[in-house]
């Protein structure tokens, strides 16, 4: 049987070394190659699974921990990998050319049936509308014996849900793509879910809202849908926790980044008042004198948006981290903020000659540190 994505294939097979160094590189060559998102989709697929071997020496090994962008780069340096290497790379080369694409995770079966013992990573890709499912480590080749042998199969490509569903379950259901989502029970059984025994799920409207969602609720409503759908075994237990983990990194990310933006204005915020305590020598322009407590507003601007952005009630790892006390010094570091502001413009608002005395009425009292 003739192959369909052949003309592509050989595209993709003459671009020169030079160009698949980066993820950026390889996307321009793709879209200034091809226009369709089929042929981009291929393109990307049939790159990743023929030029990146499989780690036949850490299979058993599932990167969790490991910063999608760090892998990716990694995997391009030395072009072998396991599921998660060839997911993300691929996910983030369609991603770059164009094309929505997110990572699977979940638990697959073997040819007998019985369940692996890891975990496993595919994609999701959406093409005119339509989501297909695409797994690059099955489509690079097989393991005989210890040995990875390179061999591309293209029906792990464009796979329709129903039928990925088979040997592939997402631990978030909703990456199914289905109306009737098979439960883990019926996925171990092999048994498919009765269509009256539930109402439709509209997966298309899930997908659709988690695009929209910012970090933290997609991996909350993520971590609900995956308990929803059965805690079966050690892999979605340890999926749930994982889930988990990535919330509570967020937040605390959140956080030290409103700590270290805090930190930084108040720095600025004693430069300045070093600055005043000389009494503003040596002497600046006006214009420089008046945007000169600019810099540390904005810090404490973004500490506070940040601070924000944890949501009420705190989340426990936060509570933790007494992010009161953070918006306490903030407030005072504010306070200390409008007192200097206020300093600043009745000076620039004096005439030169009797500035100096403007120092001598404040004494400097409300502007210590």
């Amino acid at each position: 049987m003739p192959n369909p994505y052949a003309a592509v294939d050989r595209k993709m097979a003459a671009l020169p070394d030079s160009t698949t160094r980066s993820v950026a590189s390889l996307a321009r060559y793709i879209n200034a190659t091809f226009t369709t998102e089929d042929d981009k989709a291929r393109a990307a697929f049939g790159w990743v699974a023929r030029s990146i071997r499989y780690d036949v020496a850490n299979r058993y090994n599932f990167f969790y921990a490991q910063v999608p962008a760090d892998l990716v780069h990694e995997t391009l340096a030395q072009r072998v990998g396991v599921c998660t290497n060839y997911a993300e790379l691929y996910c983030t080369l369609t991603k770059a050319s164009g094309l929505s694409s997110y990572v699977i995770t979940g638990g697959t079966k073997h040819r007998d049936g019985t369940p692996a013992a890891i975990g496993h990573a595919w994609c999701a890709t959406r093409l005119h509308g339509q989501w297909y499912l695409m797994d690059p480590t099955w489509a690079a080749g097989y393991v005989v014996e210890e040995t990875f042998v390179p061999r591309l199969d293209n029906s792990f490509y464009k796979v329709s849900p129903a039928v990925l569903i088979r040997t592939h379950l997402p631990f978030d259901p909703m990456w199914q793509l289905l109306t009737t989502p098979y439960t883990a029970q019926q996925f171990q059984q092999g048994k498919a879910p009765s269509v009256a025994a539930q109402p439709p799920f509209s997966f298309a409207d899930s997908v659709a809202a988690y695009e929209q969602q910012d970090l933290p609720t997609q991996l909350r409503a993520t971590r609900r849908r995956v308990e929803r759908n059965g805690v079966k075994n050690d892999l979605t237990f340890n999926q749930v926790l994982h889930l988990k983990q990535q919330e509570d990194n967020y937040f605390i990310s959140r956080y030290n980044e409103a700590l270290e933006a805090a930190n930084a204005g108040n720095e600025k915020l004693n430069t300045f008042i070093s600055y005043f305590n000389r009494q503003f020598q040596p002497p600046r322009p006006d214009a420089e004198l008046a945007s000169l407590l600019l810099p540390a507003q904005a810090d404490f601007m973004h500490a506070r948006a940040l601070l924000a952005s944890l949501g009420s009630p705190l989340p426990e790892v936060i509570r933790q981290a007494r992010s009161g006390q953070l918006l306490d010094f903030v407030q005072q570091c504010e306070s200390r903020l409008q007192e200097s502001q206020a300093f600043v413009a009745k000076y620039l608002q004096t005439r030169k000659l009797f500035r100096p005395l403007l120092f001598r009425g404040s004494g400097g009292e409300y502007l210590t540190r």
